[in-house]
């Protein structure tokens, strides 16, 4: 048993009534109480005010963290481990949205079972030495890609056991299910043991009907959703919309997630609103990736040049962020994630839950929502993720813990590379954070 005293956890993170403001002179600018956490093994036994009586002898050790930020372990709610760490060899310089899926199409033939494994083994080793203790990736799975990730993520799977908890959704066109593809796509998926069926829906007349189909083949297989939708500015895009009609429409059992629902945002305000509304009666978790689109969408560029494929940039008006603080204020739940990983889509990123939020609150403004907003990686994700009492610091959840030597929430939004340490079961456990160079090593594929 270890007793870790004084760490100020944020509210967004605490049980009740320990997620109510303290006493502190600046609690209402700083929403964090300072806990004392007690350890048994892997879970968390016991988490009181520290400014409550000290029980008699706590038995076994006691570490003071010295009233340092500590949130629980991170979350990871949508990424693509099957794309990641793919930069070098398919990089999209110019891309917008369509011009990164054409070259991520054109390298998925070299998505062996090795191959996405070590990219993938090369981001959990990111993410880990980040503090994420879970994470959730789409999976291509059509024709042509699927059955070499599905396989690694398995091996994976089970390396990872204890440490971190990995969950896999197969993403696939509406046209690819509907084209011929629909009983590979389900054999990938059972034999995998996927958690969720993650289609890529286009609007259109035969909408609602499609939806209808993949949900009684997630139904089926006894899985939930998890959609990218609306990944676009066009006013006319309502998958999100769809979906929710859809859930309803068919009583579906499971989790359904939907992520980026970006063209929300130039909607009419009062379509939004009805929209959000069908959401929330849907049971709908709502994924903004803020990172990965703030660099996709409103890319403009003057006219080409003869002989040039583009023209010469200009400035972005609109950054495709969805209605967070709406969502919010609907009773929704939401969550935020990293996405695409130096990929033709984006060429950084690292897997750090810790960039996501920070830079979520900056984009998104949550600063107006400090309490809420530790939940977008935390409680939010956990949610979206049916992993009960993970993203919590809580009598029964993991004992997975990052310390931070900042002493205040601004602090370490100031600062995001604020030195961490982190805490697995009753020890602090070791961070290494993978050498890029280790990339140099790897076979290049053969030029196609």
């Amino acid at each position: 048993m270890h007793l870790f005293r004084r760490a100020r956890i944020p509210l967004a993170c605490l049980p009740p009534p320990l997620n109510q403001p303290g006493n502190a002179p600046d609690a209402a600018l700083e929403p964090w109480r300072e806990c004392d956490v007690t350890v048994d093994g892997s879970r968390i036994v016991a988490v009181r005010d520290s400014q409550a009586p000290a029980p008699g002898s706590a038995p076994g050790r006691t570490t003071d963290l010295g009233g340092v930020l500590v949130f629980p372990g991170l979350l990871e709610v949508h990424t693509h481990l099957d794309k990641c760490h793919t930069w070098d060899r398919a990089p999209g310089v110019h891309s917008d949205f369509w011009e990164s899926v054409e070259i991520l199409e054109a390298d998925c033939p070299n998505w062996t079972e090795e191959d996405v494994y070590r990219r993938a083994d090369f981001a959990l080793r990111s993410a880990w030495a980040h503090g994420t203790v879970a994470l959730r990736t789409h999976l291509n799975t059509n024709a042509r890609a699927g059955a070499g990730a599905h396989a690694a993520l398995e091996r994976l799977q089970a390396e990872w056991r204890g440490r971190m908890q990995l969950q896999t959704v197969s993403l696939f066109a509406f046209q690819e299910f509907f084209g011929g593809e629909a009983d590979r796509i389900i054999e990938l998926s059972a034999r995998h043991r996927a958690t969720a069926l993650g289609g890529f829906p286009q609007p259109g007349p035969d909408l609602p009907r499609q939806l209808d189909e993949v949900m009684a083949a997630a139904r089926e297989l006894g899985v939930g959703l998890d959609f990218h939708v609306d990944e676009s500015d066009l006013v006319h895009a309502e998958c999100l919309r769809a979906t929710a009609e859809a859930v309803l429409r068919n009583q579906f059992p499971h989790p359904v997630a939907c992520g980026h629902n970006c063209s929300l945002s130039v909607q009419d305000p009062a379509r939004a609103r009805e929209t959000l509304a069908l959401v929330k009666a849907a049971g709908i978790g709502i994924i903004a990736l803020p990172l990965t689109n703030l660099h996709l969408q409103g890319r403009a560029r003057q006219p080409a040049k003869p002989g040039q494929r583009f023209g010469a940039p200009r400035t972005p008006q609109w950054r495709g962020l969805t209605l967070l603080h709406e969502c919010i204020d609907a009773g929704i739940t939401v969550a935020c994630g990293g996405d695409n990983v130096r990929d033709a889509f984006i060429g950084w990123g690292d897997f750090d839950p810790v960039e996501v939020y920070v830079e979520s609150v900056r984009i998104a403004q949550l600063d107006t929502r400090l309490a809420f907003s530790p939940s977008v990686v935390t409680t939010g994700a956990a949610a979206i993720m049916g992993l009960p009492g993970y993203g919590r610091v809580a009598p029964g959840s993991p004992a997975d813990l990052v310390v931070f030597s900042a002493r205040k929430l601004y602090s370490l939004l100031a600062r995001p590379a604020t030195p961490r340490r982190f805490i697995h079961g009753e020890e602090f456990r070791d961070t290494i954070l993978p050498d890029f160079d280790e990339q140099l090593s790897w076979p290049r594929p053969p030029s196609r």
